[in-house]
């Protein structure tokens, strides 16, 4: 009897330590969540860090196409742009007109390149809306213009607002941007080929005054690389060069960019970024383009630009300073505009002094070309 009730006793007393030994082991509730929380938050990390550093470097390097959009990531801006009507962006006097060139990767294909004529702001009205008498009977110089990524012609108005001052301006679309060609291949040489052609388009206008080309962005680079081409070509030079918010190389672009910074300090960005655009031939080399420039030059850059640093606009300008011949190729007139201006990468025509500086610019030009062709020592 004694032991009977020990041993009750003993299984009795036992079950509330039991209990007790659960219940210490048993976490909070706010600490499962914590936890939880926790391992879902670093998986999600690790899936990121993974898309953004593995997958998008390893797709960049195998995909030209992917490599093609993001280097001209040809989305129109404005979005589905009505060229036929450019009283509808805040412009007037505009002509819509389309250049048929040859495809330079299959010489037996037509492309059509959209470009806008924006009459002088003093010619209001024209006798004519024939698109070649204009060209033919213009007594103001041409400016042929040429925008930079994300855009369309009916993107920069201000600008032209500000080159119609001074010109007759050919605002260009290139090709796979706006309305110019249709699944064309976006390549360098493949727009060289196109502007140079538009360059003999212009010339079968029997347009006599001066020709200057003014390039933004990716189109000061694009701007560089025609001027010497149509040297090389056919000794065609062109009165002056203008070069707005661009860039040296698109290796130094691209290492400078903030989006280029995500990448540049991993082991593998040389081989799966930068060398797979040189192997398929994108390569915008300005600092060796503006070498064989031989007209005047002026550059245009913002301190506070944040799509392309100024210090490449400035190395641009000092490299053609220093290591061209400013007697037989032209002066060099740089302009570099202070952050306090807020002018960034886009607004640096904004500024008050623009048309001013354009003037100056073309008495320079005006100078050297009446002082005739001279040949280097």
């Amino acid at each position: 009897m004694i032991f009977s009730q020990k041993r009750r006793y003993s299984q009795d007393s036992s079950s509330p330590e039991s209990d007790d030994n659960e219940t210490a082991k048993e976490r909070p509730v706010w600490q499962k969540i914590l936890i939880w929380s926790l391992a879902v938050l670093f998986i999600i990390l690790f899936l990121v860090f993974l898309l953004i550093w593995v997958v998008v470097p390893i797709i960049f390097w195998t995909s030209i196409s992917f490599q093609r959009f993001m280097i001209f990531y040809p989305i129109d801006s404005p979005k589905d742009p009505q060229f036929d009507d450019p009283e509808k962006y805040g412009i007037d006097n505009v002509y819509n007109t389309y250049i048929t060139v040859r495809d330079y990767y299959d010489n037996n294909t037509l492309t059509q390149i959209g470009a806008w004529l924006i009459l002088p702001e003093n010619l209001q009205n024209s006798p004519s809306n024939d698109v070649s008498q204009i060209i033919r009977e213009s007594q103001y110089d041409l400016l042929v213009f040429l925008h930079g990524v994300y855009a369309n012609r009916a993107k920069p108005i201000a600008q032209y607002k500000v080159f119609r001052k001074k010109f007759l301006v050919l605002a260009i679309d290139h090709r796979g941007y706006g309305d110019s060609g249709s699944n064309v291949q976006m390549l360098e040489h493949g727009m060289i080929n196109d502007h140079l052609q538009i360059y003999d388009w212009i010339l079968a206008k029997n347009f006599t005054k001066n020709i200057y080309y003014w390039g933004h962005s990716l189109g000061g680079a694009l701007s560089c690389h025609i001027v010497r081409a149509l040297k090389e070509r056919n000794n065609a030079v062109p009165t002056g060069l203008i070069l707005e918010s661009t860039f040296t190389t698109l290796v130094e672009a691209i290492e400078n960019n903030a989006v280029g910074k995500i990448y540049s300090w991993l082991a593998y960005f040389n081989a799966t970024i930068l060398n797979p655009l040189d192997e398929n031939g994108f390569h915008f080399y300005s600092t060796t383009h503006i070498l064989h420039v031989d007209c005047p030059i002026m550059i245009l850059h913002a301190e506070d630009d944040g799509m392309i640093p100024s210090a490449l606009g400035e190395k641009l300008a000092n490299i053609s300073s220093v290591e061209r011949d400013s007697a037989t190729q032209g002066s060099v007139t740089t302009h570099i505009f202070s952050s306090d201006y807020g002018y960034g990468h886009n607004y640096i025509t904004s500024d008050t002094n623009i048309p001013q500086y354009i003037e100056d610019f073309k008495e320079v030009c005006e100078s050297f070309t009446q002082q005739g062709p001279r040949s280097r020592d």
